[in-house]
């Protein structure tokens, strides 16, 4: 498998290069803000509504529907009115969609957190590929990991912040902050808009499918080099969720912490996810080996997920702690070395087109991943099954990577 897709980027690192890092670490930081938020303010949800915290779990499968359904047609949309064009209207959108969240009943978030998800599906691999388009090849895997550090970082601050600030002044405080956040970056995106520009890829040659279901599910599936990744990637989105959303609410409801002990554990998680995302995607330039590097991270994230099971109320935090490390080190760092396989081996001038299917791919399994174990709670009546399903995800993808390695279908970048 190639990785011709890169033509016409830097040998070295430049200013260009830098600057177009430090923009997107930033935006992207903010566009995860809202989604990121939307499940912290479960409780206040809750409590308004007299339903269960989990309830309010569901919006990761709202949002994550929404980026499914859009995020393939990042390239399109990107060809037809420009990447600063596409990236502002993405947040405008996010924006609006944020106000209906304001209502307060369990229709009206859903419907906010899907409305919220369809805009913020081209943003995502729009903002990947402009930093894939910006940095030399040798050092993709770490910028694309300090890129998507500015989640942990909005994550971080958002289990801090959004939990405090709910319990003094009500969870619609949060909406507001989570509105004004997606506002500034919008702003931000217009003001430097040089920063944000780039040339969009061609057109994906013409497909020979006749018109029909086939010819349009074309559109959302990935190459047969790429389709390992994008089938492994979901596995790698339900871990993500169960550590990002789930063990969240399992700490409240499980385990019976309270709302500003669960943040802080999100907030260690996510801080720990700021050095894993970097470490993660230095190691996978250092090897040339984004596959193998996933493999790895899954066998980390298995471990944090036991881990999360084994907590108790009296679990001291010198336990505790180091299990949101572990998480925050493996099972929130796999998203950059994901795209940083699909951006080295995407068909030449395909980058923006491959990496918005990749981010469909990905969206599936976190849109599946809430009802999944949702369900599997109803029916068990505990944490432990759905996490199990997680764990045996995790280990067959990463087992199912390394023969493809071993087999030479994935051989180290640059060969």
């Amino acid at each position: 498998m190639p990785d011709t897709s890169f033509t016409d980027v830097p040998s070295r690192i430049d200013a260009r290069s830098l600057w177009t890092l430090f923009a997107a670490f930033l935006s992207q930081g903010a566009a995860a803000f809202g989604f990121i938020a939307f499940t912290l303010l479960a409780p206040g949800l809750a409590e308004e509504t007299g339903l269960d915290e989990r309830d309010f779990g569901l919006t990761f499968t709202f949002i994550f529907l929404g980026t499914t359904i859009a995020s393939p047609f990042c390239g399109q949309l990107m060809r037809r009115v420009g990447s600063v064009a596409t990236m502002v209207l993405s947040l405008s959108g996010m924006a609006l969609s944020i106000l209906i969240a304001l209502n307060g009943t369990w229709t009206t978030v859903m419907l906010s957190a899907f409305l919220y998800g369809v805009c913020y599906g081209p943003y995502g691999p729009a903002n990947v590929t402009m930093v894939s388009a910006n940095t030399p090849r040798r050092h993709v895997g770490l910028f694309m990991a300090i890129r998507q550090s500015g989640v942990s970082v909005a994550g971080t601050a958002a289990g801090y912040l959004l939990p405090a600030l709910m319990l003094a002044v009500g969870w619609r405080a949060g909406v507001w902050v989570m509105l004004a956040t997606v506002v500034v970056t919008a702003l931000g995106t217009l003001i430097f808009a040089p920063v944000f520009r780039f040339r969009p890829d061609a057109a994906p040659p013409s497909s020979s499918t006749p018109l029909g279901l086939r010819r349009a599910l074309e559109r959302f599936l990935l190459p047969k080099d790429l389709r390992l990744l994008g089938w492994t990637a979901i596995a790698f989105a339900v871990s993500h969720t169960s550590l990002f959303t789930f063990t969240y609410i399992y700490l409240l409801e499980g385990v019976g912490l309270d709302p500003i002990a669960a943040g802080a554990f999100f907030g260690i998680v996510q801080l720990s996810a700021i050095a894993g995302r970097p470490l993660a995607g230095y190691f996978s330039d250092r090897i040339g080996s984004p596959e193998s590097t996933l493999a790895i991270l899954a066998v980390g994230a298995s471990v944090a997920i036991a881990g999360a099971l084994a907590l108790t109320p009296e679990s001291p935090a010198w336990v505790m702690y180091p299990i949101a490390v572990l998480a925050g080190l493996s099972g929130n760092s796999w998203s950059p070395v994901f795209m940083t396989a699909v951006s080295l081996r995407a068909p030449a001038g395909q980058v923006s087109e491959m990496n918005g299917r990749a981010y469909a791919f990905a969206s599936l399994g976190w849109m599946t991943a809430p009802p999944l174990i949702w369900a599997l709670i109803e029916l068990t009546g505990s944490y432990a099954a759905p996490f199990a399903v997680v764990i045996a995800g995790n280990l067959i993808s990463g087992a199912m990577l390394i023969a493809h390695v071993r087999k030479g279908a994935s051989p180290p970048i640059g060969s």
